[in-house]
Parts: C-alpha cells; structure tokens; sequence
C-alpha cells in the first residue's frame, strides 16, 4: 500500500476562500544570515552564543505546556517541531482530580507562543522566518489547546480576520513567518475535518497560505526529499532526514515504500478507540557519525487489545542505533518501549515533560537497562516528580531549562543548558563532549 501525497479537497477549499490580512507583518525578517569564524565558546553565567555555520543545533525550548523543539540545519535551514499550546493549569487537574501540570516557564503571564517566538527570534539565523514547522500530531501540548475543550476557557481570543484561536501553532504563525507547515494529514487515516480542532486548524491554514505564502504538505513517511537543506545542501551532503512514519503509514526500509499499519475501514478504527498519539511522525536524523530519533507521541502500549496500536511495533524494522533520542510521548511508561529502546540504544535522551507523571519511572528504567550510561536532560520537571526517579539520578544531568544540542562538523557533540526562568538565555550549566559512533 503507497501513502497517498494527495492533497485532499480541503485544502482546495482552504486556497479558493482565503482572506488577506492587512494586519499581521515581519518587518524584521531576514536573509539567512550564516556566521563565519570558529565557534564562540559558552561560558557559565553568560548569554548561549548562536549557532555557526556547518554545526547542526538542536533547541528544545522550555515553556512547560508541552513541545518545541528548533532545530538549524548546518547550512541555516531551519526547523520547528511542534509548538506547545497546552491550556491546562494545575487548578484545572485539581477540578477534574487529574493529577498535576509542571509549572510554565518563564510563568503564566506569558503565553507560550510569545516563548516560542521570542526563543526563535533570539537564536534562528533568519529571525522571525522558519523553513519549516513539522507538527508531530494533533495534541494541544503540541500544537495548541482548543476552548471546546475545557469549560474553564472564556472569552478566548480570537484572529480579528483570520477568526482562529490565538494560541499554540495558530498564535505563533502570527508573531513568526512558517514558509511550509507539514503536519501528519488529518484526513488520514479517516477523514477528521470536522471536529473542531481541527476546523480551527484548517482556518489557521487558510489564513497563513494566503496571508504569508506558507505552503502546507503531509508528511511523507519513506521520504528524505520532503525536508531538506535550502541555502547550501552541497556543502553537507552528509546531511538526511527521513520520515519513519506518519498517520498510520509506515516505511517498509525499501526506497520510499510504505505500508499501511492500521486496518483499513473506519469501523474498524473505532472499534480500537485508538490515541491520536499512535498516529505521531516519526523521522531519524543524520549528520555523518551523528543520528538521532525524534517521533512525537508515538506509543506502544496496546491497552485495547488490538495489536496495531503499538505503533513502536510498526517502525522497529527500521529503525538503527542512535547518539540522540527525544523521549517519546514526554517520556510516559506507555511509550519508550524495551524493543525499540534495544534498537536505539541511545547515548543521550532530552524529555519534555509537562505533566507530573513524566518522565515514568518504568521508561526511564528501560533507558538505562539498555545503556547503563545514557545521559538524560529534561526541560522542565516538578520538583515532586523527581522522588520515583531518585534510583536514576545519576543518570539525569539537568532537570529543568532550555536543551541545546549542539553537533560539531565530526560528530561529536555538546549540551548546554540554559536558565528559563526569565528570559536572558543564560547558560547554566555544559556537557559534554559526547562522540559519536
């Protein structure tokens, strides 16, 4: 079965009734600009240099309301994977007796967009403009909370024109430019168009392709041609990354072949009441010796009963031993599975944790039973979570602030942690070197 690349009648819809915006502009975007010389060393105390040319770099941004995650390509080229939009404070979970939220960061006051935005502004070559967002799936600690959702939400704020919620990815793209939004296709594998989330998010679309020019694409699971460098892929062309997975398509490790890993009819689907997390893209990341895994939420604990939800299970196949991991699904004890974690073997893992149950002890667990001396970074951690890890606490090198991910032209690699107290990107503490295999 060949994943389909069509784009669906939709987004036809979306591109014929687009309304311009007078309202929303990026004066100060920019050219790539590519920094020359060697590399300007952190220092403890002191603001996070930026990236130079030929480093890969990976920022796992701390807001504690979910995700975000910039990565800069060697050449400039820059990505964002996901963008934290979770509404859920920890006044809700006591209503609702639904445990608890690890506290946002810098604090409540400020959205979690305008941290993301300012984050991206500081540190992205080209400023205020990104290549590319990859939304990973359709959760609000990815991509944005919807008020349908909670009663607790009034008055929520609206686009004037483009009459979608201001928060998450739909807030973001009004204070950065997205030149192309890839995302896991929401009518695969059924069609959810009309939920609300998801009528919100198709009026965001409309809105940004006709507004900003941004171009919208599904994720191409087998590909490697879907994202790449921009400026100056020659230089590195050691450079790739593929898509695993995507929405219930799979790759099957041959060309750019895929194979369906849900049933086919919906009835059946439903039946299976399967996570909107199983559904997560997947991709692997290279840079000569250097790899690393990244898959959202994706899970593989099949409480249902039905098999094809362990959607780990489906990419096992190919998937090989790497330097970096992000942990998936924020590190939970239904995801991070023996299996996979056998095949990864990773040497560092980051989590971005935003509930007081993540990471799970049980995970974490698995991540040391395979390497013994994985290092593990988080962005943001309640101090009342670190009590079930404390047999592990060797194995955690910070518990809280920004992650940065920083890969030399050989390889090897450094960590910095940034304070995200406030919002002065001072460095808090170094790791490292880390060489790769």
């Amino acid at each position: 079965m060949k994943y389909n690349s069509t784009l669906t009648c939709s987004l036809a819809l979306i591109l014929s009734a687009c309304i311009v915006s007078c309202n929303d502009n990026y004066t100060d975007i920019i050219t790539p600009t590519i920094p020359t010389g060697p590399e300007i060393e952190p220092v403890i105390g002191e603001v996070m240099p930026g990236w130079r040319e030929g480093y890969l770099e990976i920022h796992s941004i701390s807001s504690g309301r979910g995700e975000a995650n910039l990565y800069i390509f060697p050449d400039g080229t820059s990505m964002l994977v996901d963008a934290a939009g979770s509404l859920v404070t920890q006044e809700i979970c006591d209503s609702k007796n639904a445990g608890g939220v690890t506290p946002a960061r810098p604090g409540w006051g400020i959205p979690s967009a305008q941290v993301i935005s300012d984050y991206i502004r500081k540190f992205n070559p080209r400023g205020a403009n990104i290549d590319y967002y990859l939304n990973s799936h359709f959760d609000e600690d990815h991509m944005g909370s919807w008020p349908e959702k909670y009663d607790e939400y009034k008055d929520f704020n609206r686009h004037p024109v483009g009459n979608f919620y201001m928060n998450g990815l739909a807030q973001l793209g009004t204070l950065i430019k997205i030149d192309r939004i890839i995302d896991r296709g929401y009518t695969l594998p059924e069609n959810r168009g009309t939920e609300d989330r998801f009528r919100d998010y198709q009026r965001f679309l409309k809105w940004t392709i006709t507004t900003n020019g941004t171009v919208y694409e599904k994720a191409l699971p087998g590909h490697s041609d879907q994202i790449v460098m921009k400026y100056n892929s020659g230089a590195y062309p050691e450079f790739r990354l593929r898509i695993l997975c995507a929405s219930g398509y799979a790759w099957t490790g041959n060309g750019t072949e895929t194979k369906r890993t849900v049933p086919l009819f919906r009835e059946e689907i439903a039946k299976a009441n399967a996570d909107e997390n199983i559904y997560s893209v997947a991709f692997q990341l290279d840079y000569g010796n250097f790899n690393l895994y990244s898959a959202g939420d994706i899970q593989h604990e099949h409480r249902s009963g039905y098999e094809w939800t362990d959607a780990e299970a489906q990419i096992l196949p190919v998937v090989r031993e790497v330097e970096v991991m992000k942990a998936s699904h924020h590190g939970s004890t239904n995801a991070n599975s023996e299996a996979i974690l056998s095949k990864l073997r990773p040497q560092t893992v980051w989590v971005n944790p935003w509930r007081t149950e993540q990471p799970g002890a049980p995970a974490v667990k698995r991540m040391i039973d395979v390497n013994p001396d994985v290092n593990i970074f988080c962005t943001n951690i309640d101090e009342g979570s670190k009590a079930p890890l404390s047999s592990y606490a060797d194995n955690f090198k910070s518990w809280n602030g920004h992650v940065i991910i920083r890969v030399r032209p050989d390889g090897d690699y450094m960590i910095y942690i940034l304070d995200d107290s406030d919002q002065n990107y001072k460095v808090k503490s170094i790791h490292g070197p880390y060489k790769s295999k």
